[in-house]
């Protein structure tokens, strides 16, 4: 959290677990003073050094969820001053739900690739088969045909036979002239 002049301040998010910082600091007027960092649960207070102080927080838990205000303290002259920043909102957020969502996309993907893979191959199966299908119908057809052929080459040769033996047995006539 920047500037305890009053800028205002946009929340943000902190995953459980992980180390965050608020950082407090103030136009410089005179040395010295404190800052206290408070929300609803806890107060930290920390010397100003160098016009700021730097809250650590090693391990975000729930517990460091809510809105947080930078106070500075100076005495000076025994007279007291004290400046307040806006809220700063944090939110800790469970790791769970992201870690799961990246385990769903890295076994959806190779998923999706296996299923790509597998229409495709059946895909290509029904195409080779249904080639094949017609391959095979145009091969029975050439079979049946077969017969047939062969039946009309062998009636043709019949009928040439049977021509030959008429022309055979025909007298032949003599034509006088």
């Amino acid at each position: 959290m920047y500037g305890v002049s009053g800028a205002q301040q946009q929340g943000f998010q902190v995953l459980r677990g992980s180390t965050f910082s608020i950082s407090c600091s103030i136009q410089p007027q005179y040395p010295g003073g404190s800052f206290l960092l408070s929300s609803s649960t806890h107060n930290y207070t920390q010397p100003a050094v160098n016009h700021s102080a730097h809250f650590l927080f090693p391990a975000a838990e729930p517990a460091h969820q809510g809105n947080y205000s930078c106070v500075y303290h100076l005495l000076v002259r025994s007279h007291s001053f004290s400046s307040e920043s806006r809220p700063l909102s944090v939110t800790v957020s469970d790791p769970t739900p992201l870690i799961l969502r990246a385990v769903v996309v890295l076994l959806l993907i190779p998923l999706l690739i296996l299923m790509l893979a597998i229409v495709l191959y059946i895909c290509f199966k029904a195409i080779r088969g249904q080639c094949r299908q017609e391959d095979m119908e145009l091969e029975e057809d050439n079979l049946a045909a077969m017969p047939l052929q062969a039946t009309r080459r062998q009636r043709r040769q019949e009928d040439m036979e049977l021509e030959e033996d008429n022309l055979a047995v025909m007298p032949r006539q003599v034509t006088r002239v």
